[in-house]
């Protein structure tokens, strides 16, 4: 029997200063590893990464071309995201497929949740506690509280992990099914739908550390959906 492997779509970053879009190495590499093809989904829209330009009905189907051969999503981590994002949050939930949010993805996903319907609006809050949330060089900045009744924990297995960090920004307060796990100043950590296969939100970035032992966690189970 032929095993064939999942299509991940990688939604592509646009970093500051930068002027290409970019995959994250990262993500590729952990797709690769658990075992997916990686593809990189870019804008279709005419006016580059523009987030205050509504995606045309034309446009609109061309990118759902596009999202019809993949098998599941991830959203990295980033600077900022656009109505792109929105776009594969919505496809994903609509049709059942495996979303995985990494940091900035999760803020995404989380605005999406939230039923915000401003497109491409950012909505997060500049982070002011007692935990520095932007610690890039560190392996292990913070705790994180998983809520025992969460996917997530079905998942990780423990109430209490530690994670890296590496963000400025936080989301605003969900409905409470919504949320899986907070950091021990209280912020959003994860986010889930519990009635789909894998729509799960992290703030941390499991990708950057697949030798620790929950991150492979978090891999395994979203590649086990396919």
């Amino acid at each position: 029997m032929i095993n064939i492997k999942p299509i991940i779509g990688i939604v592509g970053r646009l970093y500051s200063g930068e002027t290409n879009i970019i995959c994250v190495e990262e993500v590729r590499l952990a797709v690769t590893k658990f075992g997916g093809i990686p593809l990189l989904i870019l804008p279709v829209d005419k006016d580059y990464l523009s987030c205050k330009k509504l995606y045309s009905d034309e446009e609109l189907k061309d990118l759902k071309r596009v999202l019809s051969l993949c098998n599941g999503f991830i959203l990295p981590g980033g600077d900022t995201w656009y109505m792109l994002d929105e776009i594969v949050v919505d496809y994903a939930i609509k049709w059942d497929k495996p979303l995985f949010a990494i940091c900035l993805g999760m803020q995404a996903l989380s605005k999406v949740l939230s039923g915000d319907e401003k497109i491409g609006y950012d909505n997060t809050i500049k982070n002011n506690t007692s935990i520095n949330h932007l610690e890039s060089n560190k392996d292990y900045v913070h705790s994180v509280i998983i809520d025992k009744n969460s996917k997530l924990y079905s998942i990780i297995g423990e109430e209490k992990i530690f994670v890296n960090s590496r963000h400025s920004y936080h989301v605003k307060e969900l409905d409470n099914t919504l949320i899986c796990a907070r950091s021990s100043d209280g912020l959003i950590e994860g986010v889930e739908l519990k009635d789909k296969k894998f729509i799960i939100g992290v703030q941390w970035h499991p990708e950057s550390c697949l030798e620790d032992e929950y991150s492979n966690r978090l891999f395994k189970a979203f590649f086990s959906k396919f």
